[in-house]
């Protein structure tokens, strides 16, 4: 992260072509950099097109084979869930349905992912797994060297059954962590 004295960052927000819908965005603390970052705009769109990355961009972006839902994942007891390597800082997570579909449900649900997430780091007593069950949920919590996981459960989910359920979800990522991250990308 980098700062900035006066407290101001600058974006140079633009399309890799006329026909596409994707958006580069460059974040500067340096205001005099609109030319230099338009030039690199423009090196970054030509090599994206001469080696064919920003085709497969396009279209990856137009099949969105990245959004799934909780019910995808075939654990019904599964709400939603929020999964993050840490080796790579990727995160994956299904699209908001049903019980979440309003703005003010995904802010609850996201508040209660900060709540695990603050006791599961607590510095004085950290805890690997937590379980924890509200009115209207129940949460698991898992950390590990490897990755963090936050899922919302039905509310009358057992422990136990929470626990089954986390594992076969962990299943399912492995299966699918090439559809759900980039983790090979070209470099050009």
């Amino acid at each position: 992260m980098f700062v900035c004295d006066s407290g101001f960052v600058y974006a140079h927000i633009s399309y890799l072509d006329e026909t596409c819908n994707i958006c580069l965005l460059m974040i500067t603390v340096n205001e005099n950099l609109f030319h230099t970052l338009s030039n690199c705009r423009r090196l970054i769109a030509e090599k994206l097109t001469h080696f064919g990355c920003l085709k497969a961009i396009q279209g990856s972006a137009k099949e969105n084979k990245s959004q799934y839902k909780a019910s995808d994942v075939g654990i019904p007891e599964i709400h939603h869930f929020l999964y993050k390597t840490k080796s790579a800082s990727l995160l994956t997570s299904p699209m908001y349905e049903a019980p979440y579909s309003s703005q003010s449900e995904q802010d609850r649900l996201l508040s209660l992912y900060q709540y695990v997430h603050q006791r599961l780091h607590n510095s004085r007593l950290p805890v690997r797994l937590l379980f924890h069950v509200g009115k209207s949920e129940a949460l698991l919590g898992r950390v590990t060297s490897g990755f963090e996981l936050y899922i919302a459960f039905t509310p009358f989910v057992s422990k136990g059954a929470a626990v089954n359920a986390m594992d076969k979800l962990l299943r399912w990522i492995k299966k699918e962590e090439d559809r759900l991250f980039i983790r090979n990308s070209p470099t050009i």
